[in-house]
């Protein structure tokens, strides 16, 4: 829960009750973490069911993206509008190639992962990428961290879903507005599947930040509140 941006998070909770949790296995919550993406949509609908809420907005990063559009197809009664950040669709372009990629990103050493996996090489991107470190040093409650398990399993459900070719039709069954939100030059979850994804969506919008890489909305956390508050209004 910790690397939800406090600047996003906040604001958002001006004008609405904002939800955020840990999926089973993951971290505080207790259980073992599914290595597929369809169990821990099933998981996440049923929190929410368990929290008595009849119809919510999704707002699903990187593959909490995975897990949202899951939950369109299982219960699209639960969904009345979603945010998709940094993300892609089942079968997507280079989703397969998530362990390389980070396994590459854990040769480097502290904050140099999390620009690497989130950030551009560019001085502006890194700014504003240890300024976004800083913000979530800042949580005053501090969540457990990742075992090896969850780990082990969320790669293998990233890369099953990566894996999943043709299945473009389930996109243009979703019914629900659609905001999807990446940067230019995202390498963990490749841009061009949040094109693909506005296209096949039929009530879809798309908004691609500039030199920004997977932490797109960390490096202009300003500008996606203005979006996604617009969007969700």
């Amino acid at each position: 829960m910790d690397n939800w941006d406090p600047i996003i998070i906040n604001a958002l909770a001006k004008t609405r009750q904002v939800v955020v949790f840990d999926n089973t296995g993951v971290a505080s919550t207790n259980g073992t973490t599914p290595d597929n993406i369809a169990d821990m949509a099933t998981d996440a609908a049923n929190f929410m069911s368990a929290l008595n809420f009849k119809q919510v907005d999704l707002l699903a990063f990187s593959m909490g993206g995975f897990v949202g559009q899951q939950i369109l197809i299982d219960r699209p009664d639960l969904v009345r509008k979603i945010i998709l950040v940094g993300t892609g669709p089942k079968g997507g372009t280079g989703i397969d190639k998530f362990r390389p990629y980070v396994m590459d990103a854990l040769k480097r050493k502290g904050e140099e992962i999390f620009l690497y996996l989130f950030f551009t090489k560019s001085e502006s991107s890194r700014k504003e990428g240890m300024n976004t470190l800083k913000r979530l040093s800042e949580w005053p409650e501090k969540d457990l961290g990742y075992s090896q398990e969850t780990f082990l399993n969320q790669t293998k459900a990233i890369e099953d879903w990566g894996l999943m070719k043709g299945q473009d039709g389930y996109l243009k069954r979703i019914t629900q507005p659609v905001l999807i939100v990446n940067g230019t030059n995202d390498a963990m979850m490749p841009t061009i599947n949040s094109y693909e994804m506005c296209q096949q969506i039929p009530n879809a919008q798309l908004s691609i930040y500039p030199d920004a890489a997977h932490g797109s909305f960390y490096q202009y956390p300003e500008l996606f509140v203005e979006q996604a508050t617009y969007f969700l209004k």
